[in-house]
């Protein structure tokens, strides 16, 4: 069979899928990718909405009966990718390989640490003491120990925490539960698929550990396939950082003190040492109290005390270890509580010492916790070192990786510059079905009026508006000056980002049919509202990343001293992908009709602006109020 035979007019897709339509940028984005498998070469695709990337990147993979990885940009498109869409596919293609899906360890029930949980004041904690007892009556239960399983008790609850294992406090094969150790069992299936569902976080995860020589939790693979491919740099970046966090080292804590309870004499030998971290930890939160949420390292030890108070604290894990370092021999758990306290330690003295060029150190100072960072400046080095050492064919695509039709942002970002690339726009007709309005008579986008005098702008919009609508914004303060208006002007049922989980929001908002939804980044992609329950979508300013953003500002001055323009080669790229992703919210099948408003006239007035029109989709443009009113009673 080929791609025509399946995609094609007289293809089994059409014939046998109620509702599926042929469409020549499928087949072409299907026959590419064959090309590229065949080549074991890299493609970077774009394929606007309605597409059918799902398909055309599914088909050729298992018509090449490749062992291939798809990695997918969340958890929630990972489960439909291999519970609704794989199967679909292998139905009718009358095929089966093996298929399986890999979560990352975090996602598994760790019995040993249920067990130690079970037998600690984490027990009898009153906000722990119901999930832990509803866990461990699912884990008799459960046959993969995945979380997502178990309803009753939120994927995000702390007590997770304790109960599943990380890199750090794994203790292999000598963990008392090891035969039953549900996340090698997972692996082990992983290792014998044909195609393999994983999420980005993870398959970086593993790349970063393969860096250092001991990533073995992927297969080798022929095909990687990355869907939502314009989130690869920001969490390719995350992974391959380091960092060390007050979580660690409570879990340090915790963790050593279980251990050493079950050696004779052992808890003695460190409770001293183990008092002096966690009052050092204390000492360090409350210094840190007046401490901005986020900056560089070396801001932060500029001030002469928080310079003190982390040196203690790395002084205070030194006599930890200390006292470890003899009782390691006793146990398996004591041995990886020495091992982690030290590379604690390697980290602080990094970050108090001798700090890389090559990387930007950062913190991130929160109500109940802080973490240091340490973030490589440019990831394309790691990104290109691994693609040239894994023969695998390489297909990355999304709907928004192109700035101004071109793809050269992202290949310089990535390192992939000798990557084939595609450009395809959506089939959808936005010319006739959705309009951009971009009011003139508001304020400049950075005046201290502007909050307020959009939301009275678009107010009557909102109001004449039959269908359901999105208003994204670029920060939070924003968003809830906006709630607080809406609560009061608008007649709209109202759904406000966080106030509630974003599934239960977005739910609710559907059921509405006619609601207000206002949120910030995490509804700026990733969510799909088709028909009447969305008719428009309002932004309030172009995405410019803050300029307080440590590592943003790194990558700046970086792009500086290299000779380049950090505003044209970095920031702009970076808003216009962002404002993409806002932007397809709108319209998401052949049917739907949209209003898209935006409220920076940047977009119009500035020479840049022509860069972000020109990466959007071909839609009617008018900044006349009258107009838009008529369209919308049209709508």
């Amino acid at each position: 069979m080929s791609v025509i035979d399946i995609l094609g007019a007289d293809g089994v897709f059409n014939k046998k899928l109620d509702g599926f339509k042929v469409r020549d940028v499928q087949l072409l984005l299907a026959e590419t990718i064959i090309e590229t498998i065949d080549s074991s070469g890299t493609l970077i695709a774009e394929a606007g909405t309605g597409t059918g990337k799902t398909f055309a990147y599914l088909v050729p993979a298992i018509l090449k009966n490749k062992k291939t990885i798809v990695s997918t940009g969340t958890k929630n498109l990972q489960e439909q990718l291999f519970y609704r869409d794989l199967p679909k596919v292998l139905e009718i293609m009358g095929l089966k390989p093996k298929i399986r899906l890999l979560k990352g360890r975090s996602n598994y029930l760790c019995h040993h640490r249920m067990y130690n949980a079970l037998h600690s004041r984490i027990a009898h904690n009153p906000d722990f003491a119901l999930p832990l007892q509803l866990i461990e009556k699912w884990s008799h239960l459960t046959n993969v120990g995945d979380k997502a399983e178990l309803e009753e008790v939120p994927e995000n609850d702390l007590i997770w925490r304790h109960v599943t294992s990380s890199a750090e406090n794994c203790l292999g094969s000598e963990c008392p539960s090891f035969t039953d150790c549900l996340v090698n069992k997972a692996r082990r299936k992983a290792m014998n698929a044909d195609i393999l569902v994983v999420n980005h976080h993870l398959l970086f995860a593993d790349m970063a550990l393969k860096q250092d020589g001991f990533g073995e939790l992927l297969p080798e693979a022929e095909v990687i396939i990355l869907d939502e491919a314009h989130q690869v740099p920001e969490i390719a970046s995350r992974f391959f950082s380091q960092s060390f966090s007050s979580y660690q080292c409570q879990d340090l804590l915790n963790d050593t003190a279980k251990e050493a309870g079950e050696v004779t004499g052992a808890f003695a030998a460190i409770t001293k040492q183990h008092e002096h971290v966690e009052q050092s930890l204390r000492d360090l939160y409350l210094q840190f109290s007046d401490v901005p949420e986020s900056d560089t390292i070396v801001k932060l030890l500029e001030r002469k005390a928080n310079r003190e108070h982390v040196e203690l604290l790395m002084q205070a894990l030194v006599d930890l270890a200390e006292s470890l370092k003899p009782l390691a021999t006793q146990s398996k758990g004591l041995e990886s509580c020495f091992i982690r306290c030290e590379g604690l330690i390697a980290f602080l003295e990094d970050v108090l010492k001798k700090m890389k060029p090559e990387f930007i150190y950062w913190y991130e100072n929160r109500n109940k916790f802080f973490i240091f960072h340490k973030t490589p400046i440019d990831i394309s080095d790691p990104l290109t070192k691994f693609r040239s050492e894994n023969q695998a064919a390489w297909i990355m695509t999304s709907a928004t990786l192109a700035v101004n039709k071109s793809f050269s942002h992202y290949q310089a970002e990535t390192g992939f510059i000798d990557s084939e690339t595609l450009l395809l726009d959506s089939p959808f007709d936005y010319e006739n079905n959705a309009m951009i309005y971009v009011p003139k008579d508001v304020p400049d986008a950075n005046d201290f009026s502007f909050n307020r005098e959009i939301c009275e702008h678009v107010l009557p919009l909102i109001e004449q508006t039959k269908g359901g609508v999105f208003f994204l914004f670029t920060s939070h303060k924003a968003l809830n000056a906006a709630a607080q208006f809406f609560q009061e002007k608008s007649d709209k049922p109202l759904f406000i980002q966080g106030q509630g989980s974003r599934h239960k929001i977005l739910a609710d908002f559907r059921e509405s049919g006619n609601g207000l939804l206002l949120g910030a980044a995490s509804f700026w992609e990733g969510v799909d509202v088709a028909g009447d329950n969305l008719s428009c979508v309002i932004i309030d300013k172009l995405p410019f990343a803050h300029p307080d953003d440590p590592v943003l500002q790194a990558r700046i001055n970086k792009i500086v001293e290299n000779g380049g323009n950090s505003f044209f080669d970095y920031q702009l790229p970076k808003a216009i992908i962002a404002l993409k992703q806002g932007v397809g919210r709108l319209i998401r099948s052949e049917q739907d009709k949209g209003i898209l408003i935006i409220c920076d006239k940047r977009i119009m007035t500035k020479g840049y602006g022509r860069q972000f029109i020109n990466s959007l989709p071909n839609m009617k443009k008018t900044s006349h109020k009258d107009k838009i009113f008529a369209s919308f009673a049209k709508i």
